[in-house]
């Protein structure tokens, strides 16, 4: 049975509730405020936020990078489940990406979540691996040509990402390293140019971005010299058959998977094969 639900932008002033709604319906108790907060800076305009008399209820929204937008954060209350409150808040969001003329929308969806994107145009491309490492504790060196990003180093990081992930994501970037400033690393080749780049943020691997695999191996040893908040994971696509083995080795143990989906165009245009982890389900 539906029920009368009112939709409306999400604004800072929501955020606390929104992060009562996603531990709701996810059965967790990790908050994800910081997320959210930043998110919301990264795309103000794109989330949209679900209310019931008054009772916020649900929630969903979008970055949209040019070439693609990605969806995440889609999320209803268990007692608002299964009354078409998550098919309106899609359509509404689905809707405004169509109106500002964005070509292709990716998401990465649970098997629960998968029927419904796919009765709204979603179709398969890649399952987004969830990686955890369950026994860490901080004991790997740096490799020497591992460095900690600087600012001058953000347009040469955000130049070998953009062909990549396949859109311009630098104010991702700046969010993050103003955030995790002494846990943001890049790698360089023989010629000095930047050859990879990782985030740790402090409970996930991610954004991380290698051309070569020592490139990868280095930025990985470099974060596990790191303290974390609790086991750290990393969202590997599982075309990088390099990135699974590579966690693995490193004690990475898989959890569960997402269906990686895309509604619009013909083809993802990143090449996910050098993509060995993601910043999150919600951004890419």
């Amino acid at each position: 049975m539906k029920v009368d639900v009112a939709i409306r932008g999400l604004t800072e002033a929501d955020i606390v509730a929104a992060d009562e709604i996603f531990r709701s319906a996810f059965h967790t108790s990790v908050d994800r405020l910081a997320d959210l907060e930043r998110y919301v800076a990264l795309q103000p305009d794109g989330w949209l936020f679900a209310t019931v008399q008054g009772m916020p209820v649900g929630l969903v929204g979008a970055v949209d990078y040019g070439p693609f937008a990605y969806i995440g954060m889609m999320a209803v209350r268990p007692e608002f489940q299964r009354h078409g409150i998550g098919h309106t808040l899609m359509r509404q969001l689905l809707a405004r990406l169509d109106a500002r003329g964005t070509p292709m929308a990716l998401l990465d969806a649970s098997e629960a979540g998968a029927p419904i994107y796919m009765q709204l145009g979603f179709v398969q491309e890649d399952l987004a691996c969830l990686f955890e490492h369950p026994h860490y504790t901080p004991a790997q060196a740096r490799a020497e040509y591992v460095h900690l990003m600087q600012r001058q180093d953000l347009e040469l990081v955000a130049d070998l990402d953009a062909p990549i992930f396949g859109a311009g994501r630098a104010s991702l970037f700046r969010i993050l390293l103003a955030d995790f400033p002494d846990r943001a690393f890049v790698t360089r080749d023989e010629a000095g140019q930047v050859s990879g780049y990782l985030f740790a943020q402090p409970g996930r691997l991610g954004p991380w971005v290698a051309k070569r695999r020592q490139d990868a191996q280095a930025l990985l040893q470099a974060a596990m010299s790191l303290p974390f908040d609790a086991a750290p994971v990393v969202i590997a696509p599982q075309m990088n058959a390099a990135a699974i083995e590579l966690l693995e080795r490193f004690g990475f143990q898989f959890k569960r998977s997402c269906r990686h989906m895309r509604r619009g165009g013909s083809n993802v245009p990143s090449r996910r094969a050098l993509i060995y982890g993601q910043t999150s389900f919600a951004v890419g």
